[in-house]
């Protein structure tokens, strides 16, 4: 295939692409979890922050998935960091963690292996945090 055969197609699945990842975050985040806190009687709703407002990839990683961004803090950036890692190593293995899980839930249910989510999560990682990868 050549090159703008194929850019064609990626430009052609950009809209569609987006679309869904919009309407999923909309029915999982904003209604399915509210949902589940009003019938749990759960207070705290802070599923997501203004993640659309983010001016920069270290912005939007902390505030679009609060439970998520929560958790690795709690169990994986704070007690790297108090064994003595540094914070920079210890964002690097919080982004590691994520991308394989990403990878893990993308390759399974479609039956394969190809690494694409996991490669995107960790080109993330420099301008997360300044590290040069």
């Amino acid at each position: 295939m050549d090159v703008a055969k194929a850019t064609e197609r990626l430009l052609k699945l950009a809209i569609p692409n987006h679309l869904v990842w919009l309407i999923f975050f909309y029915l999982m985040f904003h209604s399915f979890l509210n949902l589940i806190g009003e019938m749990l009687h759960f207070a705290d709703r802070n599923f997501y922050c203004d993640w659309w407002n983010a001016n920069n990839i270290d912005t939007f990683w902390r505030s679009w998935n609060m439970p998520v961004h929560r958790w690795a803090l709690r169990h994986l950036y704070i007690p790297l960091v108090e064994m003595g890692y540094s914070r920079t190593a210890a964002g690097v293995a919080v982004f590691f963690v994520s991308a394989f899980f990403h990878e893990y839930l993308v390759s399974v249910p479609l039956r394969t292996f190809k690494t694409w989510a996991f490669m995107g999560m960790m080109g993330q990682v420099s301008c997360s945090f300044n590290v040069r990868v």
